[in-house]
């Protein structure tokens, strides 16, 4: 198929991150400079390394109707005057739009700026906008955004951009912004194929560790998540030979290892495991896998414990929410407490005694229904005993305000991925406090236990961020395996040469973490009393605290009193970023080189 053979374009993937907008629009749709980006290189090397899965899926698929379509990865680490260097390189008379592909919340001013550049100098371009929250995109001003799995839906709309019949699409109008709903028009699942196919000018390394996709949608129906918009209610896993042929192609052409699920669930089915362990055993390779998985449904289902070993999956991020059980029941996650906690610990041992590494990320929430401070702090107990030499994080509910009111509120609720909880906050127990709000903020609330939104933030804060910080989350491993010194069994739990995390960054956590509250409510984080400590100076350049199988010291030389640092050190943390840095730079300039 190469009906598209007249097309090229550009997607700028991997706008992420966790940093307030720098940037909005006012009334008339002009750009607000709200504050000039911090340059540093914390900032720059906050978003990481990880390959834009979305933006790699849409060009993968167009280009199997002939179009020329690039990614351009990690562009929080592009500056404005870079970013104009990259486009010049590459225009040319069949360059027919810009696609702006995002998960979260982007809020690079420079990727704004730049689309402010196109605009004025290349008039002619169409500016585009894909994200499975279309609330992300929303505030910024595009030609055209689109929303959901966008393969269809994108291969419509550039079709129709370069015939002039984009009348003919279906897409609802609001104001100057047009959304094309692909959840309802342009559907893209089932798929059987998911597969992406890199090319020579991605400059892939073999270290890294690549996004892949088993299969979409989620048949669960948890009230806080907005994946249950799907509707998915049965097995839409990809086709198992599919599967092994991209495993195959990446290791051949890039000598790729590694990998992170995409899927919102992988282990829903005992038997879609089991069909792709199948696959692994005919790869001339041993591959690894993360990604999100039940916790329930580990600790419950032991005939796949086998399985996630012969897979490689062995890096689990668990969605547990809650470990009191009436708040976890409330949003659809009812398993015996008890039980839960038993299963994650065995498996835990299982997994160490029979595999040669394992990983446990435990997700959870303050403020769902029921949940009280005292049930909190019993789990707070729990992981802070059980979990320490492992990943657990907990994050304050956000509910967020609707995209649309008045005559289009019904386009928010066709497409917004707003959870159950978002759509109806009365029926799980929370009292709206109403004020003035922007379309797809975050609200304040009070619970029906009396938890509001400020105190369950200054609970998280109290408690520090992350809980527990010992194996690497599967996400986060790219960020050490760029150092090619580095053993990635190393970053695991079973090594001799077990290697920890402390808190790499609690100044940074606790600086970019947006709560609206006075800081004289907030309780003394851990931030604050290790100034008192040692000064704010010296904890800068402190191995701030590890695990109680680690010393606490404060490293001078990397090899002090023949003490093995961990990784979370400091010292190790530095010469970390510089080989970021390094991979950053090199990037750049082979992209901005390439033909």
């Amino acid at each position: 198929m190469t009906y598209l053979n007249d097309v090229h374009g550009i997607i700028i993937g991997g706008t992420q991150n966790l940093i307030r907008d720098e940037c909005t629009y006012d009334e008339n749709d002009n750009l607000i400079q709200l504050k000039e980006p911090a340059i540093s290189e914390a900032r720059d090397l906050s978003l990481g390394i990880m390959r834009a899965h979305g933006a790699h899926k849409i060009a993968s698929f167009l280009r199997e109707y002939g179009a020329d379509v690039e990614v351009l990865d990690y562009s929080f680490s592009w500056n404005l005057e870079e970013l104009k260097d990259f486009w010049k390189s590459r225009y040319h008379s069949k360059t027919l739009f810009l696609s702006i592909s995002t998960t979260f919340r982007t809020s690079s001013l420079y990727i704004w700026q730049f689309v402010e550049w196109i605009r004025e100098n290349y008039s002619h371009i169409h500016i585009l906008g894909g994200t499975q929250s279309i609330d992300k995109m929303l505030p910024y001003k595009l030609d055209w955004y689109v929303y959901g799995y966008g393969e269809y839906g994108m291969l419509e709309l550039i079709k129709s951009l370069r015939d002039d019949t984009s009348d003919s699409l279906k897409y609802h109008q609001v104001g100057n912004k047009r959304i094309i709903n692909c959840q309802k028009h342009y559907r893209s699942f089932p798929k059987k194929d998911l597969s992406i196919s890199y090319e020579d000018r991605d400059f892939i390394e073999s270290w890294e560790v690549l996004p892949i996709e088993a299969a979409r949608g989620c048949i669960f129906q948890c009230a806080f998540c907005s994946f249950p918009i799907l509707g998915v209610r049965e097995d839409y896993s990809r086709d198992e030979e599919n599967f092994y042929e991209e495993l195959k192609e990446n290791y051949e052409r890039w000598g790729t290892k590694h990998y992170v699920f995409s899927d919102e669930t992988v282990n829903d089915y005992h038997e879609k495991l089991e069909r792709y362990a199948s696959v692994i055993k005919r790869l001339p390779f041993k591959p690894r896998f993360g990604g999100f998985a039940r916790g329930d449904l580990i600790a419950g289902r032991k005939k796949s414990w086998d399985t996630y070993i012969e897979l490689g999956f062995m890096g689990h991020f668990y969605g547990i929410e809650s470990m009191y059980r009436p708040a976890a029941k409330a949003i659809g996650k009812g398993m015996e407490v008890g039980r839960l906690q038993d299963g994650l610990l065995e498996f835990k041992e299982y997994a160490l005694k029979n595999h040669d590494f394992y990983a446990g990320y435990i997700s959870l929430i303050a403020g769902l229904p029921n949940e009280t401070f005292k049930t909190l702090d019993n789990t707070y107990d729990w992981l802070i005993k059980n979990w320490k030499d492992h990943f657990s994080v907990i994050s304050p509910l956000g509910l967020s305000a609707p995209l649309f009111t008045g005559e289009h509120a019904h386009i928010g609720d066709e497409m917004s991925n707003f959870s159950l909880i978002d759509k109806n906050p009365s029926k799980y127990g929370y009292k709206i406090i109403e004020k003035d709000y922007r379309p797809g903020s975050q609200l304040e609330w009070i619970s029906n236990t009396g938890m509001t939104t400020k105190s369950a933030s200054q609970w998280v804060l109290s408690k520090g961020l992350p809980l527990t910080y010992g194996s690497i989350p599967p996400w986060v491993v790219p960020e050490y395996m760029v150092d090619p010194d580095i053993d990635y069994l190393d970053m695991m739990i079973k090594t001799p040469k077990m290697k920890t995390l402390s808190e790499l960054d609690l100044k940074r956590t606790y600086l970019n973490y947006q709560v609206d509250f006075d800081e004289t409510d907030v309780p003394e984080t851990m931030y604050q009393q290790q100034i008192k400590k040692v000064g704010e100076k010296k904890l800068e350049k402190a191995l701030w605290w590890s695990l109680d199988s680690t010393r606490n010291i404060t490293p001078r030389e990397n090899n002090e009193d023949n003490i093995v640092f961990s990784s979370g050190g400091q010292h190790y943390q530095n010469q970390l970023d510089q080989y970021k840095i390094d991979f950053i730079t090199r990037y750049k300039r082979e992209k901005i080189n390439a033909n």
